[in-house]
């Protein structure tokens, strides 16, 4: 196996076992632990004939030149994983087609043998070969005949009811990108990009199926979130990208390739490797910035990506420390719809789920607020002194702040009816906003822009504004703690 390495500090290593040889697992346990290997993360595959544990181990980084590399640079194996991950399955009705075929060939065979024992000179010796290659014919039938039973069984169609939740697809011109032999790889980044979220933000990110996709034109990459795309752009393996005003005095040449940013919606430039060794600023690779856009879609996209199974990962985790914290809170005051929905919202605006129990402590104190979005507002109040510290530079925060004359504007995107509040939203109204909020933004020289506005119109805000400007952040008033100095820049 090949060592994947995302640091200057740490080296990673994957190795596989059936999921049915607990022997086998130990071994290796044992085995990598002896030779000063730490389990990272197991998880359970699915090749063509059984269930396998994908094992990826870590350690720190040895001297390049030590032997212990050389029985980890074997990626045989991996290679044919990757092949059989990239290959399209066959359809049922092709598989059943083919094996249609192979028990008619089968039929022959055992045909002609039959009409070889039929004849009067065959020797003993003869006959009973072809008696023996009659019997093994006759298995390989019976094979067959039952391959094709559970080929045409209903049953097969239910197991085929899955869907791949998280998918990258890749065109033929940029696969070099998950290949083990490339110095910077898509799967060491997308090691990097999981640790990175679960110890910023709490959050793991499912597993990523790569694949490559004939519908894609020349160095296209796709993301899909339950077969449904919700980002394509382009690569360029061999080249370095940059955000093309940051290249102050950097003209472009003939070689080079300008492009949109499908994340910030700024000009990218990118500029062939041997140009850019003598740069002020680091770009990004090819798979560095298809692992940007996975870091950037497995936030935005949270509320489709966690599910259920996840959500129960954190409740099993706040059992394991205080089950009373369960047992009070699920089902009787929220259920997991409302905890999944605060989990995402939270982690959507990127602020920390990490400290689970404490935040089961406050949903606990919380409970019987009537509603998800007020118990929402009070869980981040709660966490107002972590989410302000996170943002705070040098114990400062800048913030921008609503007009009255906006306030006015966002306040009349609701509607009141005799059963509930109703948001009808004028694009062109929030788009007018988003403008003047970047402009504000620019002219004080804020990538990631902060605003204040009141508690009871922040999430709204959050998800309209947030479709306009990227990474941003809105607050209520009420999370502005004293610990930090609030500086306000500006009005909208």
């Amino acid at each position: 196996m090949r060592t994947i390495m995302f640091n200057k500090k740490m080296q990673y290593i994957i190795k596989s076992v059936p999921t049915d040889d607990k022997q086998a697992l130990e071994n290796l346990l044992n085995e990598m632990s002896e030779a000063g290997w730490d389990l990272y993360t197991m998880h359970e595959v699915e090749t063509d004939s059984s269930f396998d544990f994908n094992c990826i181990f870590m350690r720190e980084k040895q001297d390049e030149d030590s032997t212990d590399l050389d029985d980890i640079v074997n990626i045989t194996s991996f290679k044919y994983r990757m092949e059989k991950m990239l290959a399209a399955p066959s359809s049922p009705y092709a598989s059943c087609k083919e094996i249609q075929l192979k028990i008619s060939n089968q039929k022959e065979r055992i045909k002609k043998i039959k009409s070889q024992l039929e004849s009067e000179n065959l020797s003993p010796e003869k006959k009973k070969q072809l008696n023996n290659q009659m019997s093994d014919e006759l298995r390989q039938l019976d094979g067959l005949k039952q391959a094709l039973v559970n080929e045409i069984s209903p049953d097969a169609m239910y197991s085929a009811i899955k869907e791949e939740k998280f998918v990258v697809n890749l065109s033929e011109e940029i696969l070099e990108v998950i290949s083990m032999e490339a110095n910077d790889n898509l799967l060491a980044e997308t090691v990097r990009i999981r640790q990175d979220l679960a110890e910023r933000l709490g959050y793991v990110i499912p597993h990523i199926h790569f694949h490559n996709s004939d519908e894609l034109m020349q160095n296209e990459f796709s993301v899909k979130i339950h077969d449904i795309e919700v980002f394509r752009s382009v690569v360029f393996p061999g080249y370095v990208a940059f955000y093309k005003d940051e290249l102050k005095g950097y003209k472009s040449g003939e070689d080079d390739i300008i492009v949109t940013d499908g994340i910030t919606g700024k000009k990218l430039i990118w500029i062939q490797k041997e140009k850019v060794k003598d740069f002020w600023i680091k770009g990004d690779t090819a798979a560095e910035y298809i692992g940007r856009v996975i870091e950037y879609i497995a936030v935005k996209e949270v509320s489709d990506i966690m599910d259920y199974n996840d959500v129960n990962k954190y409740v099993e985790k706040v059992i394991e420390s205080n089950s009373f914290l369960v047992d009070n809170i699920i089902p009787d005051f929220i259920t997991a719809s409302d905890l999944k929905y605060l989990l995402t919202c939270l982690v959507r605006e990127k602020v920390s789920v990490k400290n689970i129990v404490y935040i089961f402590e406050k949903i606990n104190d919380y409970a019987n607020e009537p509603t998800k979005e007020d118990l929402l507002d009070k869980v981040r109040l709660a966490l107002s002194r972590h989410i302000v510290k996170d943002l705070a530079k040098d114990g400062e925060l800048k913030v921008i702040e609503f007009s009255d004359e906006i306030l006015d504007r966002v306040y009349s995107f609701f509607k009141e009816d005799e059963e509930e509040a109703i948001i009808r939203i004028d694009s062109c109204e929030v788009q007018d906003i988003a403008s003047r909020l970047m402009k504000i933004a620019k002219a004080k020289k804020i990538t990631s822009p902060v605003i204040a506005v009141p508690m009871d119109i922040r999430h709204m805000v959050f998800v309209i504004l947030s479709e306009f400007v990227q990474d941003l952040t809105v607050l209520a008033h009420e999370e502005l703690v004293s610990d930090y100095n609030i500086k306000f820049i500006g009005k909208i």
